[in-house]
């Protein structure tokens, strides 16, 4: 490619990396624009150097697990039948193959990891004071109605968070880890004021999981993570937006119990149980994708008000009812099998392979941990920031990506 060209093709990179986790939760549908434009601009690099370009054993690896899963709801409508619409948003996995790619082959890693955590502090932060600005100028009780629903909204908000506080491991400067925890603290207030309880258990269960790899690596960093889990639990305490919507999941426990499932809690409990029944009935290949609303019919009995919903409220006991046990354990490897080959990239010695594995970690722990209460393939923006930032995680992190003296300088 000529200089000019690689020049301004490099350019473009920095910049969709820079504006799609800054745009995502404040400027409506703009991750649909910057994603095409990143699947693009990876497709044309991988057509142009595809002899350059280099599979390595992890990368088979990554790329056939995540597939795992799409195929086994393609062999779901094949053998059960099934909506083709449904395998829609699974499929655009494929996207992840050529971003990868692109991200580990590029001369300018450095460089384009540098735009891409920039953007992703800046988004973070920026989120935060746009929730703050709804919150405390304009009265709304739960933000994220104006990007899209509260949900994918407060779980977007939580990895947003969760990855600008990773991002303090790449520096040392005391003024980069004051910038990251501002960016943290934007996205968590972003994520709680979201109402999302899943988003919080999520966040919660990655922090805990990461104090504690924090504490195998290096025991002097215990004070650290103990001011670190105060600091959560205090917040936690006195908040009383978050002591409000504990009280309801309280309240509405209560209410099943007593044979009122019309809540917000006693729905998603009477969805997953009547996902197990339909998949008692069909263990295999579940009622077949996309056909839920149809499965659950002859079940509402004196519960109509199931009636309007299309998915179980869990992409676990959404797939069981769907798909099975076998599309059941084709999504469970679609989420363990990357988290395991990220989960060991963590004490490498390169520092851009180590931070963003950290990442990619926290991106499925968050992702899996949400999908208890809510499906991932639910939602349109759910679906492609989650794959986009999983393949610049992997590209980013691939261990032979560039020459180990140009990545231990990190951002410094």
């Amino acid at each position: 490619m000529p200089i000019i060209l690689s020049r301004f093709f490099n350019l473009a990179i920095g910049a969709v990396l820079f504006l799609f986790p800054l745009l995502i939760l404040t400027v409506k549908g703009s991750y649909n624009f910057i994603a095409a434009l990143m699947l693009l601009l990876s497709l044309i690099f991988c057509g142009v150097n595809r002899r350059s370009i280099r599979f390595d054993r992890e990368d088979y690896i990554f790329f056939g697990t995540l597939l795992a899963y799409p195929i086994v709801l393609l062999l779901a409508v094949l053998v059960q039948g099934g909506k083709w619409t449904a395998l829609d948003y699974p499929w655009r996995v494929l996207a992840v193959i050529p971003i990868a790619l692109m991200v580990k082959s590029l001369s300018t890693q450095a460089r384009l990891a540098t735009s891409w955590t920039w953007g992703w502090l800046a988004g973070a932060l920026l989120s935060g004071g746009m929730a703050l600005f709804l919150v405390h100028w304009q009265g709304w009780l739960r933000v994220g109605a104006h990007i899209t629903n509260q949900i994918p909204y407060g779980q977007i908000a939580a990895i947003l968070a969760l990855g600008a506080f990773v991002s303090i491991v790449f520096s040392t400067r005391r003024l980069w880890w004051l910038v990251c925890c501002l960016a943290g603290c934007g996205g968590a207030y972003a994520m709680a004021v979201s109402g999302t309880r899943g988003a919080w258990l999520a966040f919660l269960v990655a922090v805990i999981l990461f104090l504690l790899q924090l504490l195998i690596a290096n025991r002097r960093h215990l004070v650290i993570a103990c001011v670190l889990t105060l600091a959560c639990g205090y917040a936690l305490n006195f908040s009383t937006f978050v002591q409000s919507r504990l009280e309801a999941i309280h309240a509405d426990v209560n209410a099943y119990n007593h044979g009122n499932a019309d809540t917000s809690t006693g729905v998603r409990l009477e969805l997953w149980r009547l996902s197990a029944e339909i998949a008692k009935e069909h263990p295999l290949f579940g009622a077949g994708p996309g056909h839920f609303k149809e499965a659950l019919a002859p079940k509402l009995g004196e519960k109509p008000f199931l009636a309007n919903f299309a998915h179980a409220h869990s992409q676990y006991f959404d797939t069981l009812a769907n798909a099975g046990f076998i599309g059941l354990a084709g999504l469970l490897v679609s989420f363990l099998a990357p988290l395991a080959l990220f989960w060991g990239r963590l004490h490498s010695n390169q520092r851009l392979e180590r931070v963003f594995a950290l990442q990619g970690c926290g991106l499925i722990i968050v992702s899996m941990v949400a999908c208890l209460t809510q499906p991932l393939y639910a939602h349109n923006i759910s679906v492609i920031f989650y794959f986009i930032c999983l393949s610049v995680c992997w590209g980013f992190s691939s261990a032979n990506a560039v020459p180990a003296h140009r990545l231990e300088g990190g951002m410094e």
